[in-house]
């Protein structure tokens, strides 16, 4: 039987669903050139992984990629065996851990390229202009690369490491971390653990963070956020404050020879003493605006650290405060001479209240000292001290910068003539207190933290831009002990003065039309800090070889 054969038509093949892909991006005008030459600096890479980096959870090689200007997102480097793609820093960074195997592979890929002109996934070979290792500089901070590390150590860092998916990875690497900075003298203060974001605060020296800046599983070392006087501070509701009670009847007495006390304020009220005017002729005690520099002065003198009563919600007066006016602080001249009102004003509170610590934060603009005899106010201090037995507590005064070259004279200026004490700073029986900056942060530093707007003049800690320095007459050393007084800061552009947010906090006499605490920065706001017996007790006590009968309570 014969069977008529079935005729089969050819179909035509259709590809659409299964096109090879092509490849839109740059090509080099010569690919077996531009694989030689990756090829060579791969392996320039692979000889100084050894030495460049120390540290880390594995023995991968943490591998830079910088990327051709045409790329704006990061190829499928992970698709090489071996390869894991860490993060994209900005467009043209990849950063990524290789094993030896993944670097073999890459590097034979290149080869391979370089002698045919092409490769296997050449358009990741393509994407790639440069390959290096993650240096120091570029694990150093904005903030630490404008700042440099601080002078004084210990200090403290924050450091983030490469972030990690996979939880196991995560906490591994964490611990390696944390176990190689104890085996190096750094202290591990606090950390963040989240599947993005992985930080420790550490405490360490200069040598510990330079070794920090070799860590393979290091991605930035940065300066931690810096202090700042925050707005919401100075605006804290009064009333939710307890009542403060009176100090006891036999309680040590300060007195503040200033601009007058706010004595209404609630929360000088009750250990206010009594207040006296000593200007004629109208002789009041108030305070003033716009300054209300008494008050702020007398919270210091009475509670210390404000700051830290506010955030402690607690304010407990050990002092029995007194206040004598001894000038208008409204910028216009005064009839009569300081030192009359001065020599009133402490013969009262002596002779009626047994005051013998006095904080007197004025200073002579008119009287830098020259280097000649002690004159003014300060032999008007000196005499008192004398012949009543009496501590005076004085700031060396503030200097008036020329903040257009502040930055980079800083702080040689402050070792000039012109930045020489005020009087009455330079007085020999008097405690003379100098500043140092506290806050790093400015008011727009803590808006916008991840902008450099300000640069402060000063760390914490280091000499404040204001501050005046000794020696006093025969090379007396002054001052004779320091504390806090604020901070500056210029902007990046412009070079303009700011302090909001740097300062020291202390009570506002403008409380009724405003809020009850302000902030300000100045040597003035130094001095009162140390009156016994706030938190610098210890550095006045060290005088008492000099003033014996001051410290008779």
């Amino acid at each position: 039987m014969t069977y008529e054969h079935l005729r089969l038509g050819r179909e035509t093949l259709s590809t659409d669903l299964h096109s090879k892909k092509r490849y839109f991006g740059p090509i080099p005008a010569d690919p077996r050139e531009h694989g030689a030459t990756l090829g060579q600096r791969l392996r320039e890479f692979r000889q100084r992984a050894t030495t460049q980096d120390i540290g880390g959870f594995d023995d991968r090689k943490l591998l830079k990629i910088r990327l051709c200007a045409d790329f704006k997102s990061a190829p499928k480097f992970d698709s090489i065996p071996g390869v894991e793609i860490v993060s994209q820093e900005d467009e043209s960074i990849v950063l990524t851990f290789a094993t030896k195997e993944g670097l073999s592979k890459f590097e034979s890929r290149l080869t391979e390229l370089a002698r045919t002109g092409v490769a296997t996934r050449k358009e990741l070979l393509y994407a790639i202009e440069d390959f290096d290792h993650w240096t120091p500089q570029d694990r150093t901070g904005a903030a630490l690369r404008d700042q440099e590390l601080p002078t004084i150590e210990p200090f403290v860092l924050d450091v983030e490491l490469w972030p990690q998916e996979q939880q196991n990875k995560r906490q591994t690497m964490l611990s390696s971390f944390l176990d190689w900075s104890r085996d190096h003298g750094i202290e591990r203060m606090d950390d963040i653990r989240q599947p993005s974001l992985v930080m420790v605060r550490v405490r360490c020296n200069r040598i510990g963070a330079e070794q920090l800046l070799r860590h393979r599983d290091v991605r930035t070392v940065d300066l931690p956020p810096r202090l700042g006087v925050a707005v919401e501070l100075l605006h804290t509701d009064i009333h939710q404050f307890p009542q403060i009670a009176p100090p006891a009847d036999d309680a040590p007495a300060i007195a503040v020879l200033d601009s007058g006390l706010t004595r209404g304020h609630p929360l000088l009220g009750a250990a206010v003493g009594d207040a006296q005017g000593c200007l004629a002729p109208h002789r009041s005690p108030d305070d003033s605006a716009p300054h209300w520099h008494g008050t702020f002065v007398g919270g210091l003198a009475l509670y210390g650290d404000v700051h830290a009563c506010v955030q402690q919600r607690k304010f407990v007066p050990q002092l029995r405060l007194f206040s004598g006016k001894v000038f208008e602080d409204d910028g216009r001249d005064q009839t009569g001479f300081v030192e009359n009102a001065i020599g009133e004003a402490v013969r009262d509170l002596h002779d009626q209240y047994g005051c013998r610590v006095f904080n007197l934060s004025y200073g002579d603009l008119n009287k830098v000292y020259d280097g000649r005899h002690v004159r003014g106010l300060a032999y008007t201090l000196d005499r008192l001290t004398r012949e009543l037995g009496v501590l005076f507590v004085v700031p060396t005064g503030n200097f008036d910068a020329d903040f257009a070259d502040a930055r980079t004279a800083y702080p040689n200026y402050l070792l000039t003539p012109g930045a020489r004490l005020l009087d009455p700073a330079t007085a020999l029986n008097v405690l003379t207190v100098g500043g140092l900056s506290m806050n790093e942060a400015s008011r727009d530093a803590q808006r916008y933290p991840d902008k450099i707007e300000d640069c402060p003049l000063a760390r914490t800690n280091q000499p404040f831009p204001l501050t005046r320095c000794g020696p006093s007459i025969n090379h007396a050393i002054k001052p004779d002990v320091v504390e806090h007084a604020g901070n500056v800061a210029l902007t990046r552009i412009g070079g303009r003065l700011r302090h909001a947010g740097l300062g020291v906090v202390s009570l506002n006499g403008g409380f009724g039309t405003g809020p009850a605490f302000k902030e300000d920065i100045g040597t003035s706001y130094a001095a009162p800090r140390h009156s016994w017996p706030t938190r610098q007790r210890d550095s006045l006590l060290k005088c008492r070889m000099l003033h014996p009968t001051c410290f008779a309570h």
